[in-house]
């Protein structure tokens, strides 16, 4: 049917222009969130005055793009955009009306783009910004420093799934464009979210934003890993502007725990002081728990989103974490970030309760946004201001760079035939950035030693533990006088400033505090803390007299491309009814599947276990099919003789996440040893198994790959040993 709307409809949602050249329009104007506090509109009603034009085409990934406002890199097509008619064919699909114009329409730009950020007075300026997963490690296995063979790493050492970027060239073009938005705001302080959890992204963006603005421009806090999520928050600062009044403060206790259960993202806070007058404010970053990822019973969205209880007792914890702030001695606080919670949410009333200011509030309602999801606009991030810094804040805004941008003009190369990225500010993120102006009263000069150190949290008995101190700097003009780590077991070490790591070995299992101390000459004392679990070192057993013993590992790249073989090194035939593999998928520390071996095997023979669904050129290989071989790159294996353990693969009781992972390489073209993906043999020199099913297992110790492609099946059959 042909039909033509003769009213002003606005953009609302742009998430599906750059897949399906499509745009959601809405009568008066672009719809809020419920919650918002812009409209009483719900989401039911939002959805009855709107509806969908379409490009008249059922192809995927349009080249061009339709409806944008140039054919250059400078088009964009932004929501609140509106035209006055649009005239086409009426359908219904996908669960929407759509119109297919028979009359290209006509967009005004009625919220054309801000080419810098809002002037929000003061002498200094505080944002946040939530980065998106700006992560140096990528999917494609290597670094933004250009090695192979790499993983997502939190912390120190648990591999998993990584996120932002998949390669280098995708990073470059991520980095350009956070590089940008944080130099168009020129923010003296600003809080960063989804960084991820390493010290080694903040200091690659440190250096990539130092390079664009001035050398030395830009210090970081340095955080270090903390949490147990794979993203964290952070802060950079301009030393020209304000200095730090001691360290970096995280939450303790029942504080901590509610953060950690919700979401593994802790707030950081850190004090500061500005050049000039000094006057004082703690800055606090936070990133809440999502909306997304929905329970079935329980925290379940009942008009806020899911996980609202969540956040409510995060908010709780955050009024807490800063009652304790102030009580050491500075209470004017700014609280920003990505709270996860639209205006009239309960967590924001519940840090409104608690005496503070919701800044954004001063803004004009229709600028009170920072996101949209589902093609309702809303306030994500805050700022918070307690109540004797609000009089000092001089001005609040958004800059509307991101929210109101179609997604096809973000920094990803994929399934963009029409690739119109520039490295600008415009869709460096999915969030807005949020910018504060204060003007603080001069403070009396306040100097605190600054501590720092990274304290890791688990370590075994006998093993060296090591913690790396990577600030020891003394209040003002004081001198240090002493430096001291309390190992928290009756033993202490004083370390020379400019040590950075100090070791110890714990001989008892249990669980210790660590204190690092710092002493200056002015009598002022800097601390930090941290907890270490020690647990019983495992007694490695060693190799028994030659035996049956794993000999080829295969996980295919396709399919069920899966397979073990196992190698006789003796002279002698085996009874192999003594023997059994066990599979233990997924960290599980009882046996998921199991297979008693029978018959007998010959001096130098070798059996071969295939998956029963494998390519046939694998069957063929196969002496068994068996679901025994149904691993993936993170699941253990056993092999037993008479119930005792003779050779394992993996980490039994241990998820790795997606593969246990070798020794990074150093050689051009060679690929780390993992056993996700890849063939492995046993080295040559392996003349017996590895009894020891618990221990961490490197596979490049026993295992190599060199010049065995994944998916190569031509060394099953055989098996090679060197001769002493």
């Amino acid at each position: 049917m042909l039909v033509e709307i003769s009213q002003p409809l606005a953009v609302t949602e742009t998430y599906q222009l750059g897949q399906y050249g499509q745009l959601v329009l809405a009568l008066n104007g672009r719809q809020f969130n419920a919650t918002n506090g812009n409209s009483t509109s719900t989401n039911a009603q939002n959805m009855l005055s709107r509806i969908v034009i379409d490009d008249g085409s059922s192809r995927s990934n349009p080249n061009p793009i339709p409806y944008l406002s140039a054919a250059g890199t400078d088009g964009t097509r932004r929501i609140g955009d509106t035209t006055q008619k649009v005239t086409g064919i009426l359908s219904h699909s996908f669960g929407a009306y759509r119109i297919q114009p028979t009359v290209a329409p006509v967009f005004a730009q009625s919220n054309p783009r801000q080419p810098t950020a809002p002037v929000v007075g003061g002498s200094l300026k505080v944002a946040s910004l939530n980065v998106l997963n700006y992560f140096t490690t990528f999917v494609d296995g290597k670094n933004a420093a250009g090695q192979t063979g790499q993983v997502c790493l939190l912390g120190t050492g648990f591999p998993d799934t990584c996120r932002g970027a998949d390669n280098l060239t995708e990073f470059e073009r991520q980095q350009a464009k956070i590089v940008a938005a944080i130099a168009g705001l020129d923010a003296d302080v600003i809080g960063l979210m989804e960084i991820q959890n390493t010290d080694i992204a903040t200091k690659d963006l440190l250096a990539a934003l130092n390079a664009k603005v001035g050398a030395n421009t830009y210090a970081a806090v340095n955080s270090g890993v903390f949490g147990t999520d794979l993203i964290k928050v952070d802060i950079l600062y301009k030393p020209a502007k304000v200095q730090r009044v001691g360290g970096v403060v995280l939450p303790t206790g029942a504080d901590l725990t509610d953060y950690i259960a919700a979401s593994g993202r802790p707030p950081l806070a850190q004090r500061f002081s500005a050049v000039g007058n000094n006057g004082g404010f703690w800055f606090v970053v936070n990133h809440l728990k999502s909306k997304g990822s929905c329970l079935t019973t329980g925290d379940i969205d009942q008009g806020q989103g899911c996980w609202n209880l969540a956040r409510t007792k995060q908010a709780t914890a955050l009024n807490s974490f800063v009652s304790k702030l102030k009580a050491m001695g500075e209470s004017d606080v700014l609280m920003m970030g990505d709270f996860n919670s639209y205006l009239l949410e309960d967590p924001t009333k519940v840090l409104e309760s608690a005496g503070n200011e919701s800044l954004l509030k001063r803004m004009p309602a229709g600028d009170r946004y920072t996101y949209v999801f589902g093609g309702e606009t809303g306030a994500l991030d805050h700022a918070y201001a307690s109540a004797s810094l609000a009089t000092q804040v001089s001005g609040v805004s958004v800059w509307h760079i991101n929210s109101d941008e179609p997604p096809v003009l973000d920094y990803n190369t994929g399934s963009k035939p029409d690739d119109r990225y520039a490295p600008t500010p415009f869709r460096a993120s999915d969030h807005d950035p949020v910018l504060v102006g204060l003007n603080l009263v001069a403070d009396a000069a306040v100097s605190q030693p600054i501590v720092n150190a990274t304290i890791p949290g688990s370590v075994k008995t006998g093993e060296t533990y090591g913690i790396d101190i990577s600030e020891a700097i003394p209040g003002g003009s004081a001198t240090l006088t002493a430096l001291s780590v309390d190992w928290g077991d009756g033993t202490a070490a004083n370390p020379a400033p400019g040590t950075g790591i100090v070791t110890h070995t714990y001989a008892t299992a249990g669980t210790f505090n660590v204190v690092v101390t710092l002493i200056d000459s002015a009598g002022q004392t800097g601390t930090k803390l941290g907890g270490v679990n020690v647990s019983t070192a495992v007694v490695l057993l060693p190799p028994g007299p030659p035996d049956l013993f794993f000999s080829e590992y295969v996980e295919g790249k396709t399919g069920s491309n899966k397979a073990i073989e196992l190698y006789n090194p003796t002279s002698s035939a085996l009874d192999l009814s003594l023997y059994t593999i066990k599979l233990y998928a997924n960290g599980a520390k009882t046996s998921t599947n199991s297979l008693k071996l029978s018959g007998s095997l010959a001096g130098k023979g070798v059996l071969v276990v295939v998956h029963p669904s494998a390519d046939p050129a694998l069957k063929i290989a196969g002496s068994i099919m068996s679901n025994v071989v149904n691993f993936n790159g993170n699941d253990a294996l056993t092999l037993e003789k008479s119930g005792v353990v003779i050779d394992r693969f993996g980490q039994v009781g241990t998820d790795p996440g997606t593969a246990w992972l070798g020794q990074p390489v150093s050689v051009a073209g060679e690929e780390r040893v993992s056993t996700l993906d890849q063939t492995l043999r046993r080295k040559s020199e392996v003349t017996a198994g590895d009894p020891n099913p618990m221990a961490p297992f490197d596979p490049s110790v026993q295992w190599t790959n060199t010049g065995i492609p994944a998916d190569t099946f031509s060394g099953l059959g055989s098996h090679t040993v060197k001769v002493n």
